[in-house]
Protein backbone atom coordinates (compact mmCIF):
# COMPACT_ATOMS: atom_id res chain seq x y z
CA UNK A 1 0.00 0.00 0.00
CA UNK A 2 1.09 3.43 -0.66
CA UNK A 3 1.29 5.20 2.10
CA UNK A 4 -0.83 8.34 3.28
CA UNK A 5 1.19 11.52 3.73
CA UNK A 6 2.40 11.66 7.66
CA UNK A 7 2.65 15.38 7.24
CA UNK A 8 -0.77 15.57 6.49
CA UNK A 9 -1.09 13.31 9.54
CA UNK A 10 0.57 15.40 11.88
CA UNK A 11 -1.18 18.74 10.62
CA UNK A 12 -4.26 17.88 11.50
CA UNK A 13 -4.15 16.33 14.60
CA UNK A 14 -5.05 19.38 17.17
CA UNK A 15 -1.87 19.62 18.93
CA UNK A 16 -10.12 5.05 36.29
CA UNK A 17 -13.17 4.73 45.40
CA UNK A 18 -10.41 3.16 47.33
CA UNK A 19 -11.33 1.51 51.03
CA UNK A 20 -10.46 3.28 53.81
CA UNK A 21 -9.27 0.28 56.06
CA UNK A 22 -5.38 -0.26 55.50
CA UNK A 23 -3.62 -3.26 55.46
CA UNK A 24 -1.21 -3.19 59.11
CA UNK A 25 1.50 -4.21 55.94
CA UNK A 26 3.39 -1.31 54.25
CA UNK A 27 0.96 -0.72 51.41
CA UNK A 28 2.78 -2.47 49.20
CA UNK A 29 4.49 -5.48 51.61
CA UNK A 30 1.19 -7.68 51.12
CA UNK A 31 1.19 -7.88 47.01
CA UNK A 32 4.43 -10.87 47.85
CA UNK A 33 7.52 -11.41 48.83
CA UNK A 34 9.94 -10.08 46.20
CA UNK A 35 11.70 -13.28 46.06
CA UNK A 36 8.76 -14.82 44.46
CA UNK A 37 8.04 -12.28 41.71
CA UNK A 38 10.33 -14.05 39.74
CA UNK A 39 8.48 -15.50 37.46
CA UNK A 40 5.82 -13.26 35.81
CA UNK A 41 2.91 -15.26 34.67
CA UNK A 42 1.12 -13.51 31.44
CA UNK A 43 -1.79 -11.67 30.95
CA UNK A 44 -4.42 -13.45 29.11
CA UNK A 45 -4.23 -11.98 25.55
CA UNK A 46 -7.93 -11.20 24.52
CA UNK A 47 -11.08 -12.13 26.82
CA UNK A 48 -14.39 -13.31 25.26
CA UNK A 49 -16.10 -10.55 24.70
CA UNK A 50 -14.40 -8.06 25.16
CA UNK A 51 -12.84 -5.53 22.91
CA UNK A 52 -10.09 -3.77 25.42
CA UNK A 53 -7.25 -5.83 26.17
CA UNK A 54 -3.71 -6.57 27.54
CA UNK A 55 -0.57 -7.88 26.60
CA UNK A 56 2.25 -9.69 28.51
CA UNK A 57 4.72 -8.12 30.38
CA UNK A 58 6.42 -7.79 33.63
CA UNK A 59 3.85 -5.91 36.08
CA UNK A 60 5.36 -6.21 39.22
CA UNK A 61 6.29 -2.37 39.52
CA UNK A 62 2.65 -1.58 37.98
CA UNK A 63 0.35 -3.90 40.61
CA UNK A 64 2.88 -2.42 43.62
CA UNK A 65 2.13 0.95 42.59
CA UNK A 66 -1.82 0.41 41.60
CA UNK A 67 -1.29 -0.36 45.63
CA UNK A 68 0.42 2.96 45.97
CA UNK A 69 -2.64 5.18 44.30
CA UNK A 70 -5.50 3.28 45.97
CA UNK A 71 -6.47 1.68 42.76
CA UNK A 72 -6.00 -1.12 44.23
CA UNK A 73 -6.86 -3.29 47.93
CA UNK A 74 -5.76 -5.93 49.57
CA UNK A 75 -8.91 -7.77 48.94
CA UNK A 76 -8.04 -7.25 44.63
CA UNK A 77 -4.74 -8.90 45.80
CA UNK A 78 -6.66 -12.06 47.54
CA UNK A 79 -9.40 -12.34 43.98
CA UNK A 80 -6.22 -12.36 42.51
CA UNK A 81 -4.57 -14.98 43.61
CA UNK A 82 -1.16 -13.00 44.41
CA UNK A 83 -0.26 -12.35 40.85
CA UNK A 84 0.64 -9.98 39.96
CA UNK A 85 -0.03 -9.24 36.38
CA UNK A 86 -3.88 -10.75 37.42
CA UNK A 87 -4.02 -7.61 39.96
CA UNK A 88 -2.78 -5.12 37.18
CA UNK A 89 -5.33 -6.60 34.60
CA UNK A 90 -8.60 -7.01 36.89
CA UNK A 91 -7.87 -3.13 38.36
CA UNK A 92 -7.55 -1.78 34.72
CA UNK A 93 -10.47 -4.07 33.29
CA UNK A 94 -12.52 -2.43 36.78
CA UNK A 95 -11.00 1.42 35.31
CA UNK A 96 -11.91 0.74 32.21
CA UNK A 97 -15.04 -0.19 32.87
CA UNK A 98 -16.57 2.35 35.74
CA UNK A 99 -15.78 4.50 32.66
CA UNK A 100 -18.02 3.80 29.77
CA UNK A 101 -16.19 0.28 28.01
CA UNK A 102 -19.33 -1.24 27.51
CA UNK A 103 -20.56 2.01 25.37
CA UNK A 104 -17.78 1.70 23.50
CA UNK A 105 -17.13 -2.31 22.58
CA UNK A 106 -21.14 -1.90 21.25
CA UNK A 107 -19.92 0.72 18.75
CA UNK A 108 -15.90 0.25 17.88
CA UNK A 109 -13.81 -2.03 17.63
CA UNK A 110 -10.51 -1.49 19.19
CA UNK A 111 -7.79 -3.10 20.97
CA UNK A 112 -6.25 -1.74 24.26
CA UNK A 113 -3.30 -3.21 25.13
CA UNK A 114 -0.35 -2.83 28.23
CA UNK A 115 3.11 -4.23 26.69
CA UNK A 116 6.54 -3.72 26.51
CA UNK A 117 6.38 -2.69 22.81
CA UNK A 118 4.24 -0.54 20.75
CA UNK A 119 3.67 -3.47 18.07
CA UNK A 120 1.04 -6.01 19.51
CA UNK A 121 1.51 -9.69 19.08
CA UNK A 122 -1.34 -9.66 16.59
CA UNK A 123 0.99 -7.63 14.30
CA UNK A 124 3.54 -9.31 14.81
CA UNK A 125 6.88 -10.31 16.72
CA UNK A 126 7.43 -7.73 19.67
CA UNK A 127 10.50 -6.88 21.42
CA UNK A 128 10.65 -4.87 24.37
CA UNK A 129 11.24 -1.19 23.01
CA UNK A 130 13.28 0.63 26.49
CA UNK A 131 13.64 -1.19 29.75
CA UNK A 132 11.83 -0.36 32.59
CA UNK A 133 9.37 1.27 30.03
CA UNK A 134 5.29 -0.30 29.23
CA UNK A 135 2.70 1.08 27.01
CA UNK A 136 -0.78 1.48 26.12
CA UNK A 137 -1.48 1.40 22.89
CA UNK A 138 -4.44 1.27 21.05
CA UNK A 139 -4.94 -0.55 18.07
CA UNK A 140 -8.11 -0.44 15.31
CA UNK A 141 -9.64 -3.25 13.67
CA UNK A 142 -12.21 -1.80 11.64
CA UNK A 143 -13.48 1.81 11.55
CA UNK A 144 -16.35 3.72 13.37
CA UNK A 145 -18.59 5.15 10.60
CA UNK A 146 -20.60 8.37 11.35
CA UNK A 147 -22.35 10.46 8.75
CA UNK A 148 -22.83 13.86 9.10
CA UNK A 149 -24.36 15.27 6.12
CA UNK A 150 -27.58 15.57 7.27
CA UNK A 151 -26.54 17.39 10.24
CA UNK A 152 -24.12 19.37 8.82
CA UNK A 153 -26.98 21.11 6.63
CA UNK A 154 -29.77 21.28 9.43
CA UNK A 155 -27.58 23.11 11.35
CA UNK A 156 -25.94 25.03 8.42
CA UNK A 157 -29.80 26.09 7.54
CA UNK A 158 -30.45 27.21 11.38
CA UNK A 159 -27.40 29.42 11.41
CA UNK A 160 -25.04 30.35 8.52
CA UNK A 161 -22.21 28.68 9.47
CA UNK A 162 -23.08 26.28 12.28
CA UNK A 163 -22.49 23.40 10.23
CA UNK A 164 -19.59 23.88 9.15
CA UNK A 165 -18.17 24.74 12.61
CA UNK A 166 -19.75 21.66 13.49
CA UNK A 167 -17.87 19.88 10.65
CA UNK A 168 -14.59 21.21 11.99
CA UNK A 169 -15.25 21.27 15.68
CA UNK A 170 -15.79 17.30 15.87
CA UNK A 171 -13.20 16.69 13.25
CA UNK A 172 -10.23 18.28 14.92
CA UNK A 173 -11.62 17.22 18.55
CA UNK A 174 -11.40 13.80 16.97
CA UNK A 175 -8.05 13.92 15.26
CA UNK A 176 -6.44 15.31 18.44
CA UNK A 177 -6.93 11.80 20.24
CA UNK A 178 -7.20 9.13 17.14
CA UNK A 179 -6.81 8.57 13.09
CA UNK A 180 -9.89 9.71 11.88
CA UNK A 181 -10.44 8.83 7.66
CA UNK A 182 -12.68 12.27 6.08
CA UNK A 183 -13.18 14.14 3.10
CA UNK A 184 -9.33 15.80 3.22
CA UNK A 185 -8.21 11.73 2.92
CA UNK A 186 -10.70 11.21 0.07
CA UNK A 187 -9.18 14.43 -1.66
CA UNK A 188 -5.42 13.15 -1.58
CA UNK A 189 -6.77 9.59 -2.83
CA UNK A 190 -8.62 10.81 -5.91
CA UNK A 191 -5.12 13.15 -6.67
CA UNK A 192 -3.35 9.80 -6.14
CA UNK A 193 -6.08 8.33 -8.30
CA UNK A 194 -6.06 11.15 -10.84
CA UNK A 195 -2.19 10.82 -11.22
CA UNK A 196 -2.45 7.21 -11.49
CA UNK A 197 -5.38 7.36 -14.22
CA UNK A 198 -2.70 9.78 -16.33
CA UNK A 199 -0.47 6.76 -16.30
CA UNK A 200 -2.64 4.68 -17.92
CA UNK A 201 -3.53 4.06 -21.94
CA UNK A 202 -7.10 4.81 -21.58
CA UNK A 203 -7.48 7.94 -18.37
CA UNK A 204 -11.00 8.35 -19.26
CA UNK A 205 -12.19 4.34 -18.15
CA UNK A 206 -10.69 4.87 -14.67
CA UNK A 207 -13.44 5.64 -12.49
CA UNK A 208 -12.70 8.28 -10.32
CA UNK A 209 -14.75 9.31 -7.58
CA UNK A 210 -15.96 13.36 -7.76
CA UNK A 211 -15.87 14.43 -4.49
CA UNK A 212 -17.37 17.89 -4.56
CA UNK A 213 -20.53 16.91 -6.22
CA UNK A 214 -21.11 15.29 -2.28
CA UNK A 215 -19.66 18.07 -0.36
CA UNK A 216 -22.24 19.51 1.66
CA UNK A 217 -22.86 23.57 -0.20
CA UNK A 218 -21.41 24.93 3.25
CA UNK A 219 -17.66 23.20 3.18
CA UNK A 220 -17.41 23.53 -1.02
CA UNK A 221 -16.22 26.94 -0.84
CA UNK A 222 -13.44 27.82 1.34
CA UNK A 223 -13.92 25.37 4.02
CA UNK A 224 -10.29 25.41 5.00
CA UNK A 225 -10.63 29.59 6.05
CA UNK A 226 -8.56 30.28 9.28
CA UNK A 227 -11.37 32.64 10.10
CA UNK A 228 -13.84 29.86 10.98
CA UNK A 229 -16.52 30.81 13.75
CA UNK A 230 -16.04 28.43 16.74
CA UNK A 231 -19.19 26.44 17.50
CA UNK A 232 -19.72 28.30 20.72
CA UNK A 233 -19.70 31.36 18.79
CA UNK A 234 -22.93 30.13 17.84
CA UNK A 235 -26.91 30.80 19.41
CA UNK A 236 -27.83 27.52 21.08
CA UNK A 237 -30.18 26.19 18.87
CA UNK A 238 -33.85 25.71 20.21
CA UNK A 239 -34.68 22.59 18.09
CA UNK A 240 -34.15 19.84 21.03
CA UNK A 241 -31.90 17.44 19.11
CA UNK A 242 -29.69 20.09 17.14
CA UNK A 243 -29.71 21.71 20.92
CA UNK A 244 -28.02 17.95 21.71
CA UNK A 245 -26.00 17.38 18.75
CA UNK A 246 -24.45 20.85 19.50
CA UNK A 247 -23.92 21.00 23.08
CA UNK A 248 -22.27 16.98 22.98
CA UNK A 249 -20.09 18.24 20.39
CA UNK A 250 -18.87 21.46 22.38
CA UNK A 251 -18.75 18.67 25.17
CA UNK A 252 -16.93 16.82 23.49
CA UNK A 253 -14.48 19.53 22.29
CA UNK A 254 -13.91 20.64 25.76
CA UNK A 255 -12.51 16.86 26.65
CA UNK A 256 -10.52 16.62 23.99
CA UNK A 257 -8.25 19.83 25.11
CA UNK A 258 -9.17 19.30 28.68
CA UNK A 259 -5.71 16.46 28.10
CA UNK A 260 -2.52 16.82 26.39
CA UNK A 261 -1.92 14.09 23.96
CA UNK A 262 1.11 12.06 24.88
CA UNK A 263 4.13 12.91 23.67
CA UNK A 264 6.49 10.08 22.62
CA UNK A 265 10.13 10.64 21.65
CA UNK A 266 10.21 11.12 17.65
CA UNK A 267 13.21 9.80 17.12
CA UNK A 268 12.87 6.72 18.98
CA UNK A 269 9.06 6.50 16.97
CA UNK A 270 11.00 6.92 14.07
CA UNK A 271 13.44 4.28 14.69
CA UNK A 272 10.52 1.98 16.03
CA UNK A 273 8.59 2.68 12.45
CA UNK A 274 11.93 1.73 10.53
CA UNK A 275 12.60 -1.14 12.88
CA UNK A 276 9.01 -2.31 12.22
CA UNK A 277 7.96 -1.41 8.90
CA UNK A 278 5.08 0.49 10.11
CA UNK A 279 2.50 2.24 8.28
CA UNK A 280 -0.23 4.92 9.27
CA UNK A 281 -2.84 3.76 11.79
CA UNK A 282 -5.64 2.34 10.79
CA UNK A 283 -8.85 4.62 11.26
CA UNK A 284 -10.44 4.45 14.12
CA UNK A 285 -13.59 6.73 12.53
CA UNK A 286 -14.87 7.24 9.31
CA UNK A 287 -16.32 10.69 8.96
CA UNK A 288 -18.43 10.68 5.78
CA UNK A 289 -21.82 12.95 4.49
CA UNK A 290 -24.06 9.94 2.93
CA UNK A 291 -23.98 6.39 1.96
CA UNK A 292 -22.13 5.84 -1.15
CA UNK A 293 -20.37 9.29 -1.32
CA UNK A 294 -17.16 9.91 -2.66
CA UNK A 295 -15.44 9.23 1.23
CA UNK A 296 -17.04 6.11 1.22
CA UNK A 297 -15.59 5.41 -2.03
CA UNK A 298 -12.11 6.69 -1.69
CA UNK A 299 -12.06 4.43 1.96
CA UNK A 300 -13.33 1.18 0.48
CA UNK A 301 -10.91 1.39 -2.65
CA UNK A 302 -7.85 2.09 0.50
CA UNK A 303 -9.10 -0.90 2.48
CA UNK A 304 -8.52 -3.41 -0.44
CA UNK A 305 -4.66 -2.03 0.79
CA UNK A 306 -4.84 -1.95 4.49
CA UNK A 307 -3.27 -4.58 6.10
CA UNK A 308 -0.27 -5.23 4.05
CA UNK A 309 2.00 -3.53 6.42
CA UNK A 310 2.10 -3.58 10.31
CA UNK A 311 -0.13 -0.54 11.27
CA UNK A 312 1.47 2.04 13.23
CA UNK A 313 -0.88 2.55 16.83
CA UNK A 314 -3.57 5.25 16.90
CA UNK A 315 -2.11 6.28 20.18
CA UNK A 316 0.78 5.78 22.59
CA UNK A 317 0.53 6.47 26.21
CA UNK A 318 4.18 5.81 27.52
CA UNK A 319 4.11 4.84 30.88
CA UNK A 320 6.72 4.46 34.09
CA UNK A 321 5.08 1.47 36.01
CA UNK A 322 7.11 2.20 39.10
CA UNK A 323 6.16 5.92 38.83
CA UNK A 324 2.71 7.22 40.41
CA UNK A 325 3.08 10.37 39.34
CA UNK A 326 3.60 8.52 35.42
CA UNK A 327 1.10 5.61 36.19
CA UNK A 328 -1.83 8.54 37.02
CA UNK A 329 -1.14 10.07 33.83
CA UNK A 330 -1.42 7.90 31.74
CA UNK A 331 -4.25 6.52 33.20
CA UNK A 332 -6.17 10.03 33.41
CA UNK A 333 -5.07 9.80 29.57
CA UNK A 334 -6.97 6.72 28.76
CA UNK A 335 -9.69 8.39 31.09
CA UNK A 336 -9.38 11.17 28.41
CA UNK A 337 -9.51 9.12 25.45
CA UNK A 338 -12.80 6.97 26.58
CA UNK A 339 -15.03 10.20 27.30
CA UNK A 340 -14.12 10.88 23.29
CA UNK A 341 -15.12 8.26 22.47
CA UNK A 342 -18.18 7.75 24.28
CA UNK A 343 -19.06 11.23 23.41
CA UNK A 344 -18.51 10.34 19.67
CA UNK A 345 -21.10 7.53 20.38
CA UNK A 346 -23.40 9.63 21.88
CA UNK A 347 -23.20 11.99 18.58
CA UNK A 348 -24.02 9.17 16.58
CA UNK A 349 -27.23 8.43 18.09
CA UNK A 350 -28.45 11.83 18.20
CA UNK A 351 -27.93 12.08 14.25
CA UNK A 352 -29.41 8.58 13.96
CA UNK A 353 -32.55 9.14 16.16
CA UNK A 354 -33.12 12.77 13.84
CA UNK A 355 -32.92 10.47 10.77
CA UNK A 356 -34.86 7.64 11.93
CA UNK A 357 -37.82 9.95 13.39
CA UNK A 358 -37.78 11.91 10.27
CA UNK A 359 -38.01 8.85 7.98
CA UNK A 360 -40.66 7.55 10.25
CA UNK A 361 -42.62 11.26 9.67
CA UNK A 362 -42.32 10.71 6.15
CA UNK A 363 -43.27 6.96 6.31
CA UNK A 364 -46.57 7.86 8.61
CA UNK A 365 -47.34 11.22 6.08
CA UNK A 366 -47.38 9.28 2.92
CA UNK A 367 -49.27 6.64 4.89
CA UNK A 368 -52.01 8.99 5.25
CA UNK A 369 -52.34 10.45 2.19
CA UNK A 370 -52.82 7.25 0.47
Amino acid sequence: MQRLSRSKQCSRTGSLPARTRRSRLPRTGYLANPASLIGIPQLEPVHAGNKVSFGPSGLTAMAQTLVKIDLATEADWTAAEKRPSTLVEQVLRRYLAERGQSIIAEHFELTLTLGEAIVDRLYGEAEPSCPGQLFFVLNTESSFPLGVGEAISELEGAHAGMGKAFYDTLRQSLYRWIHVYDDLDARERIEQMTEWAEGEDDPQSCEIPKLEQDLPPCLADNRRSDKVRPLTAFPVPTVPWSKDLVETTIELHRVSLSMERPKVDEDWLESERSYHSLDLPLPAVLLYFRPGDAVMACFDDECEHWGQETPEPNLIIPVRPENPASVRQALAVNETLMQVLVLTVRIKNIIESREKSTCDSASMSEANSN
